[in-house]
């Protein structure tokens, strides 16, 4: 009866399928081509934050409002305020967690079964955030007529969780809203712990501005001098929580780093093995099939013969007879072929500075590898995977290396190895420089 009674009288109900509605097109959109894989889908339900927390604050001060007409503060203090601030604001909070299950599923929807479950961070980072916006919510409500804060406060904050991410300077400042990126497909990565755990500090920042204030309220004190003190706590616990927030990011640039994942891969073959995700384990068998094909020319090439062709993030630390495999969906044996012939190409670092300070092109030695693998020029110019060897400038630096003995090929792709691994620069490798005669 209680239950039936609440959701008689709030005005979620009738909104609650518009934005439910939002959350599920934005869900299904973003996951139509994603591999079911949960622990990167999952961050479709932080980014869609912005469709269900608006919508929670701008309720929660909605209720905040009708309580307000109703004068029931004034009543005869049967109740606390926070049990009655409780009782009209679960049915706000429960559209917030309705419409993270509503993404959940239509992530299952698009992708299919996946091998793990969601991922626990990320919804543990959802449900805080509900509750903080809907605080936030309710007390402006309770200092504003509803007619002026459920507006006020659906438009700003909805405002302050999309527009970060077109500032560039501070970068940090979109890692403090919680609004994630789309997952992009990346079977060797996780959620990064860090971007989960810092919006939740700011927000505990806002969460305890919202008490402090609430608590100054009830001072027998002028009102000029709770308005002040209520404001100096606010800015208090605002600048404390967001400074803390800040130090773990205040260098990063963009997106979080790479997290790569930990639990262990599905591996085949023998000389080399080969290992993937499980969820990529469908390309075991034409990646080992490929393999015999690709590494014994590398080999003769005078390239190591590696012990491992590994699918793993650039994050995740391989030795040096570990050939690092980039794969995505739909990949014929082109692209399978290309895919091996670059993973013998070794990290090539970001280096710091302008194009005219680092003067080399990694796409050269990986054309270079791809020729070696006995790829045609159609095929290396056709990769969707190895945008760099596609250029169809390095060509004409691969032709001429190829003139050469193979001892003074190896001794070029060596050497230029080596100098963009030092970020340095790689005149051999550029087609300008090449195209000049210089």
């Amino acid at each position: 009866m209680r239950l039936a009674t609440a959701l008689r009288t709030t005005g979620v109900v009738w909104i609650a399928p518009l934005v439910l509605a939002w959350v599920w097109l934005v869900s299904g959109h973003e996951a139509a081509n994603e591999p079911a894989y949960w622990a990167g889908n999952t961050a479709l339900a932080g980014h869609t934050l912005p469709f269900y927390a608006p919508a929670c604050a701008a309720f929660a001060a909605w209720e905040a409002g009708r309580l307000r007409r109703a004068g029931v503060h004034r009543l005869a203090p049967v109740r606390g305020r926070y049990a009655i601030a409780a009782d009209v604001l679960w049915p706000v909070v429960l559209l917030g967690v309705t419409a993270v299950v509503v993404c959940l599923l239509t992530v299952r929807l698009a992708t299919g079964a996946a091998h793990d479950w969601p991922h626990p961070g990320v919804l543990a980072m959802a449900g805080y955030l509900i509750i903080v916006h809907t605080v936030l919510g309710y007390g402006l409500g309770m200092v504003l007529p509803r007619v002026l804060a459920t507006p006020l406060i659906l438009v700003v904050d909805y405002l302050c969780l999309v527009m970060p991410v077109t500032v560039v300077h501070p970068m940090w400042l979109r890692e403090l809203t919680g609004w994630l990126d789309a997952p992009y497909g990346d079977l060797t990565t996780t959620v990064n712990p860090v971007a989960l755990a810092v919006p939740l500090v700011p927000a505990t920042g806002v969460l305890a501005a919202v008490l402090a204030s609430a608590e100054i309220a009830r001072w027998c004190r002028p009102r000029a001098v709770r308005v002040g003190a209520a404001a100096a706590a606010s800015l208090v616990c605002l600048s404390v929580f967001t400074v803390a927030a800040v130090l773990p990011v205040r260098d990063w640039k963009g997106d979080p780093p790479p997290q790569a994942r930990t639990d262990p891969p599905v591996c085949a073959g023998e000389a080399p093995r080969i290992c993937v995700p499980v969820e990529a384990s469908d390309s075991l068998e034409p990646l080992s099939v490929t393999a015999q094909e690709v590494v014994p020319r590398l080999v003769d090439a005078g390239l190591k013969p590696p012990e491992e062709l590994a699918f793993v993030s650039e994050a995740a630390p391989v030795d040096a007879r570990t050939w690092r495999l980039f794969l995505y969906r739909d990949m014929g044996s082109a692209d399978m072929k290309a895919s091996i012939a670059a993973s013998a190409l070794p990290s090539i670092p970001s280096c710091p500075g302008t194009s005219d300070v680092r003067t080399g092109h990694a796409g050269t030695l990986a054309a270079w590898l791809m020729v070696k693998a006995g790829m045609g020029v159609d095929e290396i110019q056709n990769q969707r995977g190895q945008k760099l060897a596609a250029d169809p400038r390095v060509m004409s630096v691969v032709n001429r290396e190829m003139k050469l003995s193979p001892d003074e090929q190896l001794a070029w792709f060596t050497r230029n190895v080596t100098l963009l691994q030092r970020c340095e620069p790689a005149p051999e490798t550029l087609p300008a420089v090449t195209e000049t005669g210089a």
